[in-house]
């Protein structure tokens, strides 16, 4: 038996000053749009220049096999190198998500 996709969004502001509710709000109204439910919320400060990213991890590690990863913006999700970002991909790839950026209108 499949289990029910579930919609995880992953907001990140790189500074302090950077406010991720105007994402917050964006996403929200994305998926009510389309009719959905954003089952959870990872939301953190972090440079998009760091691979370890506390939420960004938990959301890969538990997210059943099969659940959307949104972001607002591609960058919200990374701005690493290309080694890094090769094993970011590598570890949601393997996590089984599929990664839907706003600004990437192919994605969804």
């Amino acid at each position: 038996m499949e289990h029910a996709v579930f919609i995880r969004a992953y907001l990140r502001a790189s500074t302090d000053d950077q406010n991720a509710s105007r994402a917050r709000d964006t996403l929200s109204a994305f998926v009510e749009e389309k009719g959905l439910k954003v089952a959870a919320w990872y939301t953190e400060n972090a440079s998009g220049t760091k691979v370890d990213r506390t939420e960004l991890s938990r959301l890969i590690d538990y997210a059943p096999y099969g659940d959307v990863l949104l972001v607002e913006l591609v960058d919200r999700l990374t701005r690493l190198s290309k080694p890094d970002w090769d094993r970011l991909k590598g570890a949601i790839q393997s996590a089984g998500l599929r990664v839907v950026s706003l600004d990437l209108p192919t994605s969804r």
